[in-house]
């Protein structure tokens, strides 16, 4: 079906290639598993496989077609579904409904039955109660569900994804896994990046581009930080927090304390307000009721990125904030924090939007460290992240806590959260329905699953 042969790919104002000497071959039903390290071209080989960036050389066939002239341009328009790894970057119209018809709508999809598909993947993906809304007002796994349901709409035969599960809650998981075995069986092939050895297992073959994937090691956690119970060392306080999207209560009743040298996971299922809670404590949203009390400055690392990104190059990216804040010698502050998170200087004079998802994250966060903020909030950082970079964030929260300033990591990989943070608060509908050891829910399953939560060995029992 799909016929790669030695696909070489150079991004401008770039010496080295980011793909070289790349073939491979896909049958009907056949599924891929492509795996590397942050940068290795795996976001790049996608692209070109789904006909959206062509190589300056080597050939790309599909269904016999040329994927780059217009016949297999036009094939792959019908034929390839594709979704990207930030789902946002896919979307184009104004509500969930419309997305997912998007695609069969463009194919002439009689009216009838696309009525009738939009209805059975609203189900399938848990998106029923938000047809109607903007996608953009989705929960960043609302909106990847979303994209999944719009990239299947349109019954590709071949299906590439982007690192398709990584803003998924644990519910959201077992539905797109489930998803993906029956569009095997019905013959769909299939091509997916993935940083998950155990998702990459359940491929017909592996592609590894870069060093081998390798399991992410969470042995050398952190020591667990005793809770603090001084009101002294509080650097963060919320009480009686409201707060409305509209007529959605998005948090209710939130009251939290964040205390220095303490590492807090922040869990939830899709939707309970996590990244809004996140927002709230930075001072970026308003609450609607309750009061705030902020020692130091609190700083946010954002669940996509490449939104938090607008600069030439990676050094002024970091700068930007101490000079705002007019921090003396930012560049000197930037370059420790780009060295502390593991970004060497060949990539200071490169622009962010150059760089992988992961590598983009590494910089998002070293731009939040740059502004000394006392109390940091990191939304999902450690996705798209391979297993090194995951090292390094664990690394970095132990740095912090041994600074004494305050972290909270929203996340839904438990394993992480249980490596670099002993207390857990989970939310559900915007109110908080556990806040205590995070042991305890590493060691009661039913626990977990009463929170909707779940850890990877859970995923595939």
């Amino acid at each position: 079906m799909l016929i790669a042969e030695d696909i070489r790919f150079t991004y401008p104002g770039t010496a080295r290639p980011v793909l070289e000497g790349v073939s491979l071959e896909l049958a009907p039903g056949e599924m891929l598993a492509i795996t590397g390290p942050n940068g290795s071209g795996k976001t790049t080989l996608a692209l070109i496989l789904a006909g959206l960036i062509e190589p300056q050389s080597g050939m790309v066939s599909f269904e016999g077609f040329d994927l780059f002239s217009d016949d297999g341009q036009e094939v792959a328009r019908c034929k390839i579904g594709f979704l990207f790894q930030d789902p946002a970057d896919g979307i184009l119209t104004t509500s969930v409904e419309r997305e997912i018809a998007f695609g069969p709508e463009n194919l002439a999809m009689p009216t009838p039955e696309l009525r009738l598909l939009v209805d059975s993947l609203l189900d399938e993906f848990d998106l029923r109660s938000e047809r109607s809304r903007p996608v953009e007002e989705l929960s960043g796994g609302g909106v990847e569900r979303c994209a999944l349901a719009a990239a299947v709409a349109t019954r590709p035969s071949l299906l590439i994804l982007d690192e398709p599960d990584s803003f998924l809650d644990f519910a959201g998981k077992r539905r797109f896994w489930a998803e993906i075995e029956r569009l095997r069986d019905s013959g769909t092939a299939m091509v997916f990046i993935t940083q998950s050895v155990a998702a990459a297992g359940r491929a017909d073959n592996v592609l590894e581009l870069g060093s081998n994937i390798s399991n992410t090691l969470y042995n050398n956690a952190i020591e667990h930080n005793i809770l603090s119970k001084t009101l002294d060392n509080t650097l963060l306080s919320l009480d009686n927090i409201d707060f409305l999207y509209g007529r959605d209560v998005a948090l209710e009743d939130v009251s939290l304390d964040f205390h220095g040298g303490q590492s807090v996971a922040i869990l939830g299922p899709s939707g309970a307000g996590k990244t809004t809670l996140a927002r709230v404590c930075a001072g970026l949203y308003k609450p609607d009721s309750g009061t705030i009390d902020a020692k130091g400055r609190v700083g946010i690392s954002f669940q996509f990125p490449g939104r938090q990104l607008f600069a030439e190059t990676v050094l002024d990216d970091v700068a930007f904030g101490p000079k705002s804040l007019k921090i003396n010698d930012p560049n000197t502050i930037a370059i420790k924090a780009l060295e502390t998170i593991g970004i060497g200087e060949e990539f200071y004079g490169r622009s962010p939007f150059e760089l992988s998802d992961g590598e983009q994250r590494l910089v998002g966060i070293a731009g939040v460290l740059a502004t000394g903020a006392r109390c940091i909030i990191f939304d999902e950082p450690a996705a798209t992240l391979d297993s090194t970079g995951k090292a390094r964030f664990i690394e970095l929260v132990g740095r912090l806590l041994s600074e004494r300033r305050a972290v909270g990591i929203i996340t839904h990989e438990l394993e992480l959260a249980a490596a670099c943070a002993n207390r857990a608060v989970v939310l559900q509908k915007g109110r908080v329905v556990y806040d205590g050891d995070i042991d305890n829910l590493m060691q009661d399953r039913e626990l977990r699953n009463s929170f909707g939560l779940g850890t990877e060995e859970d995923l595939w029992v």
